[in-house]
């Protein structure tokens, strides 16, 4: 990334000395400023050098070769037909244009390679991460892979684990109420209430926008059931300061849990037998 960073470094120094010196020798000489062809051709430097940084390299030099043979032509044909003076700027024109194709081009191929860098360590970070943004708990992926964890040590060991899961069945029609920002900050409320209710061994995560779910090692299904008690009197605690507030609505949760038994083969099978808990909680 470093070696990167120095290249487009460098050739960007590169690009504006060249475009420096170009753009002194037309302002300071004479002869050269009266020319309208030579005014023309340092406007299709700057369009080239556009083309470059747009196209790549191989269309900045195409566009320059096939500039620099038709002013090349042109030249020589008011040179022999006209008897109209080869100046030196002509020559500079045919030098410069390709040096400063080829410097856009490698600037542009650097910026390239920085992006992709950049991208590329965004998706490794992206599969890293394990905290979900909006509510600081644990996401999904944390979630399979600590449940298939616990499932195993629990079948190991034959001691008790609960999986408990809350959804937010209205979530959609919350956040057409309340906005994204204001949803946002209700789900971080209600995972306050939860880290709350729960032990510090007890593992919380966000695993869809509307539910949160809940590892509980070492705990039976009567255990979970007084978890979800207390979640449920903070929730509906938190639904009647919103109302206080003039933030008319009800925070309807629906909340499961399910000791874990050796039948159960997967995390993927044991969440699902959870969700399908979810709807005889009224």
């Amino acid at each position: 990334m470093n070696r990167i960073s120095k290249k487009i470094d460098g050739y960007f120094l590169g690009l504006i000395l060249e475009l420096f010196i170009i753009t002194m020798l037309f302002v300071f000489d004479i002869k050269f400023q009266t020319q309208n062809l030579s005014f023309i051709m340092f406007c299709i430097t700057f369009f080239t050098i556009i083309m470059t940084y747009t196209g790549g390299i191989i269309i900045g030099l195409i566009a320059t070769s096939v500039s620099i043979f038709i002013y090349a032509a042109y030249i020589f044909y008011i040179n022999l037909t006209k008897n109209v003076e080869i100046t030196y700027m002509s020559y500079i024109w045919m030098i410069f244009m390709p040096i400063i194709s080829y410097t856009t081009g490698k600037f542009t191929n650097s910026i390239n390679n920085l992006q992709q860098s950049n991208l590329k360590l965004e998706n490794e970070y992206k599969n890293l991460v394990t905290i979900h943004e909006d509510t600081g708990l644990f996401n999904i992926k944390a979630f399979y892979m600590n449940l298939e964890r616990e499932m195993s040590k629990a079948k190991r060991h034959e001691t008790q684990l609960s999986l408990m899961l809350i959804n937010l069945p209205y979530y959609k029609e919350i956040k057409n109420i309340l906005g994204e920002v204001k949803t946002n900050k209700l789900m971080k409320d209600i995972s306050n209430i939860v880290v709350k209710s729960t032990r510090i061994e007890d593992e919380r995560y966000t695993i869809e926008n509307d539910t949160i779910a809940i590892i509980m090692p070492n705990t039976d299904e009567f255990g979970a059931n007084i978890v979800k008690e207390r979640i449920k009197t903070g929730i509906d605690e938190l639904s009647l300061s919103l109302k206080n507030n003039k933030n008319y609505i009800n925070i309807d949760t629906k909340i499961a849990a399910v000791e874990y038994k050796k039948n159960i083969k997967s995390p993927i099978e044991y969440k699902t037998y959870v969700q399908e808990e979810l709807q005889y909680d009224v």
